[in-house]
């Protein structure tokens, strides 16, 4: 699927994607994603964020420390291989 519902766990009505043939061995991490929603939703004190959300923020997360890395990598290429303090937010 191309949607959050790859992330629903079965159940008696849910026919989940996660263990479907067509997922198996491409898919992964799942218990990386639900180990996460459980720390905030026990941080919360109760279920409030899904595990779409988690992968979204992920996600965003992944590009940033990547983007930085670049930055960089940039900057130490571009200055003569002196490294100089940066400040990205």
């Amino acid at each position: 699927g191309c949607d959050g519902s790859i992330l629903l766990d079965p159940s008696p009505t849910i026919d989940s994607e996660k263990n479907s043939r067509a997922n198996f061995q491409s898919a992964r991490g799942f218990e990386v994603v639900d180990e996460i929603k459980g720390a905030v939703d026990e941080a919360c004190g109760k279920p409030v964020v899904s595990c779409a959300d988690i992968l979204a923020v992920a996600a965003r997360d992944s590009v940033v420390a990547v983007s930085l890395n670049t930055i960089i990598l940039l900057l130490i290429t571009n200055y003569n291989s002196k490294c100089y303090a940066l400040n990205v937010y």
